[in-house]
């Protein structure tokens, strides 16, 4: 281990140093350098522990999950490279989080996390408020007796890159943010000396869910990982499907769905070049709410109607259930992401109350997938009031569950 001194050395001696005593410093040293190069990453930027997490706290945040608590986790800060939605390389980030003291080979999970609002949520900044996913499943996750390396790309729009907007629900960069994620998390692996075992696991609800699909669709066509398993929950995987049983719903819906609709419009407004005004898509009102709301910076702060009927205007639900605002629907159909048949055994999971994302999604990617001959299955969750929000708790401990298996 080198040590560098800054205080109190002898000038004069270091002045009088023998010129050949220096040039065989240089030589050494230069020897060191060939045998031992630095590695040549091509994804990861920079890794930071950023916290240490001793077993007693984990197995506090774990609650009646605390005795498949093993081993205390160092969560590490992750900066990669991944390309924008313009396909321009830009810097992203992530969470990884590791097993303290673990000697084995490490199992490594791809956890996508579900729609967030603020930079506070997102896995990297790793803070006990709206982050349960991170800061709770995936620490619980990292600290099973099984070892695992958990893995959390922030998505584009949040951590590093959040000054740009965060496409939402656009299938090719959520895809493409997760892979490179995975693919930096090995090269920080390799950094650290951990040895991976092969494979990877996947998991996530809600956007996370969507995520989940779109991540294993591209590592099956890319051959670069083998995936093992899937768990995707409470995903809108048909987004065409999804978008007509939201303006057929003629009842206040949560009080924060009508923003994620919002988000998904604006979202392949701008993405695909459609540019319609808002008012080809909300009532008079909304329009002007939400306009205000952009030139604010926050769309999403918009108070606007809660039922879809009343919060878009007549043309556009018109469009939308004849199939008529072609623009927007192939927008839509460019992201559905259950038509393909994947190699590894998916386990979808849903609440049949799901108030936001309609279990209709599940149906449809069950059975879709089923008829081109994959291994899926399905685990509902809660019952048939079992809300979109609550089901992600039930989803997280099934997961962690499932985990736990050989």
């Amino acid at each position: 281990m080198l040590t560098t001194f800054t205080r109190g050395y002898n000038q004069a001696r270091f002045q009088t140093l023998p010129v050949l005593l220096i040039l065989l410093i240089l030589t050494v040293t230069s020897c060191i350098k060939d045998h031992n190069p630095e590695p040549d990453f091509k994804y990861l930027v920079k890794a930071e522990s950023i916290a240490q997490v001793p077993v007693n706290e984990v197995k506090q945040r774990a609650s009646v999950l605390a005795p498949i608590v093993q081993y205390g986790v160092t969560a590490y800060r992750v900066t990669y490279q991944t390309p924008g939605v313009d396909q321009k390389p830009l810097l992203a980030s992530g969470l990884i989080l590791v097993p303290t003291g673990y000697t084995g080979e490490l199992r490594v999970l791809s956890f996508q996390h579900g729609t967030i609002t603020t930079q506070q949520e997102a896995p990297s900044q790793y803070q006990p408020v709206g982050n349960m996913e991170a800061y709770g499943a995936g620490t619980l996750a990292a600290s099973l007796g099984q070892g695992y390396m958990v893995v959390m790309a922030d998505y584009l729009g949040f951590g590093e890159s959040k000054a740009l907007p965060h496409p939402y629900q656009h299938k090719a960069s959520l895809a493409s943010a997760t892979l490179d994620m995975l693919r930096a998390a090995r090269e920080f692996a390799t950094s650290q000396g951990i040895k991976l075992q092969k494979g990877v696991r996947l998991g996530g609800y809600s956007e996370g869910g969507y995520a989940t699909l779109a991540l294993h669709q591209v590592l099956e066509a890319s051959n670069e990982f083998t995936v093992l398993a899937s768990y995707p929950a409470a995903g809108a995987y048909d987004m065409a499907a999804t978008a007509d049983w939201v303006v057929s719903q003629d009842k206040d819906l949560p009080v924060f769905a009508s923003a994620y609709y919002m988000w998904v419009l604006l979202t392949y407004n701008q993405l695909y070049g459609i540019n319609a005004p808002l008012t080809d898509f909300l009532t008079p009102g909304n329009a002007v709410k939400v306009g205000a709301a952009i030139a604010a910076g926050n769309p999403l702060a918009a108070d606007v109607d809660l039922n879809p009927t009343k919060l878009f205007s007549p043309s556009f639900i018109a469009g939308i259930k004849n199939k008529t605002n072609q623009p927007l629907l192939q927008a839509l159909q460019a992201n559905n992401v259950y038509d393909w048949k994947p190699q590894a055994p998916v386990l979808f999971m849903h609440s049949a109350g799901d108030d936001i994302v309609p279990a209709l999604n599940t149906q449809i990617a069950l059975q879709a997938m089923q008829a081109k001959g994959a291994t899926v299955g399905f685990l509902p969750l809660g019952t048939a009031t079992t809300t979109h929000r609550e089901g992600a708790q039930l989803y997280l401990a099934a997961m962690i569950q499932l985990l736990t298996t050989p």
